[in-house]
């Protein structure tokens, strides 16, 4: 899997800069935020850092930002972005135990045939009671959908071979690992919303969270290391 995104890396960003991918990333920013709590002066990890796009904004905020990844070419751009990076898998974190306040995955886990030990090395190197939060794409979303049956007919799509979870799927994932634990989602509308949609895309947001939590574009779980 890390070779297609080794070939998409200098392309990745450029869907963040659309109009709808720009409010898609503000929306799913919101919602890691809120997941994760008070980042500033806080050491963070993330677990697929892609190109740093996410991680810019954590650091922004205040945040100590270090990140690993499989596709090395990802990993040059978020370096050249300043940050310190690691090659590595989600299932062998290539740092100690107890290192990180925060330990965040966004869409990455998706690739993982592993995800118990995935989430148990989040755990593992989250310090006691850091917040680990593992962000993911949703099965029975618009975009999930619409992706699904895109890899059908294409076999060089991006998404063909991820897994896909749902709400109650994440949810009894995470709950073995974590304290505290809640899960959440973000991105309501479709793949291709009409402009009227994109410019109530935040009251969108606020009644899809509160209706219809399971049924977001992304999922995201968090909690705590258990003492």
């Amino acid at each position: 899997m890390e070779e297609k995104f080794n070939e998409i890396a200098n392309e990745y960003d450029k869907w963040f800069e659309t109009p709808v991918g720009r409010i898609v990333k503000e929306l799913e920013l919101n919602a890691l935020l809120e997941a994760m709590g008070e980042i500033k002066g806080k050491k963070i990890l993330e677990v697929g850092i892609g190109t740093g796009l996410f991680a810019m904004e954590f650091r922004k905020r205040g945040a100590d930002v270090i990140g690993i990844d499989p596709a090395e070419n990802m990993l040059k751009i978020a370096k050249s972005r300043g940050f310190e990076v690691k090659f590595g898998y989600g299932e062998a974190i290539p740092f100690e135990e107890n290192s990180f306040d925060i330990v965040l995955s966004m869409t990455s886990m998706e690739n993982s045939k592993n995800p118990e030990k995935f989430v148990g090395e989040m755990v593992r190197v989250a310090k006691p009671e850091g917040k680990i939060v593992v962000a993911v794409l949703n099965a029975i979303s618009l975009y999930g959908i619409s992706r699904r049956i895109r890899g059908l007919f294409d076999p060089n799509d991006l998404f063909k071979g991820m897994h896909f979870y749902n709400f109650w799927e994440l949810k009894n994932l995470l709950k073995k690992h974590l304290c505290n634990l809640e899960v959440n989602s973000s991105v309501f509308f479709n793949p291709s919303p009409p402009k009227f949609i994109l410019d109530r895309a935040n009251a969108l947001e606020k009644f899809g969270r509160k209706y219809l939590k399971p049924f977001g574009a992304l999922l995201i779980g968090g909690g705590i290391k258990c003492l």
